[in-house]
């Protein structure tokens, strides 16, 4: 599979036009941030699969009281951005207005809480858009065709406000990522994933994806400081686990001018998405430590149903 780059500047991939016509062709916008102050997280998605005719969505929220969503499909329409109470609108470039109206619900309990939700939050992006073309060679994009052939991360503020049975939340300061990521999406081809991202500061952050294979690992993402974006090539994660859960982990990250990234975390909460019959996907917000900064970040883990 070749790499070249469009006309708009964007990689893509010689073959995507046959991809394209796959059942579980998928474009998926996913965002997340968390504040501080208040202690809410908000992490969301919404993907189409066309030629499935299938548009998914899930939306979440996680307090230090509580941690509640709603995931849902339907067939597809003509407003791809908008399903079940959640709606996105782009601004402008690296703008976005997020909406939700609608109830959420305790996944963990037999008779789950319901909770009535309103949100309308402007995401703004802090960084340029991070393509992982930047990241990878021609045999690491082959071996993760069948999870996204494009994708591409930012991380930036999110400002807004938040209500929870009438009880308003000020989203004022709150930082988080947003991945677009376009092609194959077949939850159970990849052993398993893990997408983790730290907001330090306005100008410090990173994000990095390791997709395990049975061809072995693609490793990618970014470490944005010193006002760019520092591609990585490789990420050396060890976690730990508690009753199957992760709860820490270590990470060592390599860029592509070869400087290191040691960095600690610590789940802090979670929740969990079931996203097939084999594959659940564990959503934390996390805690970490990276040259006596602390950041606040989501890390997620895809793994195989217990």
């Amino acid at each position: 599979m070749n790499i070249r780059k469009s006309v708009e500047g964007l990689i893509v991939m010689d073959g995507q036009e046959e991809l394209k016509n796959h059942e579980e062709w998928n474009e998926s916008y996913y965002f997340n941030f968390y504040d501080r102050k208040n202690q809410v997280t908000a992490f969301m998605r919404i993907g189409n699969k066309v030629n499935k005719n299938e548009k998914s969505m899930f939306f979440f929220l996680m307090t230090p009281q509580q941690t509640a969503g709603i995931k849902l499909e339907t067939p597809c329409d003509d407003k791809p951005l908008s399903i079940a109470g959640l709606e996105y609108q782009e601004l402008g470039p690296g703008k976005w207005n997020l909406q939700f109206n609608g109830s959420i619900f305790n996944p963990l309990e037999k008779v789950p809480t319901e909770f009535k939700v309103k949100m309308d939050v402007t995401w703004q992006a802090l960084n340029p858009v991070m393509d992982y073309v930047d990241c990878v060679d021609e045999k690491q994009a082959e071996m993760s065709s069948n999870v996204a052939s494009e994708h591409y991360e930012q991380f930036g503020r999110a400002q807004g406000i938040i209500e929870i049975d009438g009880k308003s939340f000020p989203v004022e300061e709150a930082l988080g990522e947003r991945d677009l990521s376009r092609g194959v999406r077949e939850w159970g081809s990849p052993k398993m994933w893990m997408w983790i991202n730290s907001e330090f500061s306005p100008e410090e952050a990173f994000n990095v994806t390791k997709l395990s294979t049975d061809e072995g690992d693609v490793d990618a993402g970014y470490f944005y400081t010193n006002s760019a974006n520092q591609p990585l090539v490789k990420s050396d994660i060890d976690v730990k686990f508690n009753q199957g859960i992760p709860s820490r982990f270590s990470m060592v990250l390599y860029d592509k001018q070869g400087s290191q990234y040691p960095v600690e975390g610590e789940v802090v909460r979670m929740g969990m998405v079931p996203v097939d019959e084999q594959m659940i996907l564990i959503e934390t917000l996390s805690k970490y430590q990276w040259e006596g900064k602390e950041g606040y970040g989501i890390a997620e883990f895809l793994v195989p149903k217990p």
